[in-house]
C-alpha cells in the first residue's frame, strides 16, 4: 500500500504540470509567382499579361493592352477620366515601339506623351494626388515584365537631354 501511495504522490505533480505546447508550424513558403497569382485570383491585384512579348494582347486594336484597359475600366473614376487615362496608356504603349535612334520620332512621341499627361491632369481637375497615384500605377502595370521594363529604360535613356513643353491650357484630349 505504501508503494502505491508513493507512486501516486510522484504522479500528481506531473499531472498538474502543463504539457509544453509546440509552436505553431509556419505556413508553407510560397513563391512570388504563387503570391501574385493568389492576389490576382482574389481580385486584390489585376490579372496582367506577363508574356515576354512587348505588345501583349490587344484584341480591339485600340493601342492599349487588354489587361491594362480592363484595369482602367475597373477604376472608380468618371468616363472622362477613364478616356484620359486610356490616352495616357496608349502613349505608354507606343513608347515601347518608337525608334530609339530617330530623334524626330522620339520628339514626336515625347510631345504625344506630354499631351496625354496634360489631358489626364485636366481630367482630374488638377487633383495631382489622385492623378499621380493612378498614373504611377498605370506605369507600373504597363511595364510589368523584364522585357517591357528594359525597353522603357532604354526609351528614357534615349530621351536624355531632350526637352518638351507641357501644353497647359490647351485641350489635348483625343
Amino acid at each position: 500500500m505504501k508503494i502505491l501511495f508513493v507512486a501516486l504522490l510522484l504522479l500528481i505533480p506531473h499531472a498538474a504540470c502543463p504539457i509544453e505546447k509546440q509552436p505553431p508550424k509556419p505556413p508553407p513558403k510560397t513563391t512570388l509567382a504563387e503570391q501574385i497569382k493568389a492576389q490576382e485570383d482574389s481580385g486584390e491585384y489585376p490579372k496582367l499579361d506577363r508574356s515576354s512579348d512587348l505588345k501583349g494582347p490587344d484584341q480591339n486594336l485600340n493601342g492599349v493592352r487588354d489587361d491594362v484597359e480592363a484595369w482602367i475600366n475597373a477604376q472608380p473614376i468618371t468616363d472622362v477620366q477613364k478616356k484620359a487615362v486610356m490616352q495616357y496608356a496608349e502613349s505608354f504603349q507606343k513608347s515601347l515601339f518608337v525608334n530609339l535612334t530617330d530623334k524626330g520620332a522620339l520628339q514626336a512621341d515625347l510631345d504625344e506623351a506630354a499631351a496625354a499627361a496634360n489631358c489626364t491632369f485636366e481630367a482630374f481637375s488638377r487633383d495631382t494626388a489622385v492623378e499621380r497615384k493612378l498614373t504611377n500605377k498605370l506605369e507600373a502595370i504597363t511595364f510589368n515584365t523584364k522585357e517591357r521594363t528594359m525597353r522603357y529604360i532604354a526609351y528614357n535613356k534615349a530621351l536624355s537631354g531632350m526637352s518638351f513643353r507641357m501644353p497647359f491650357g490647351q485641350n489635348t484630349c483625343k
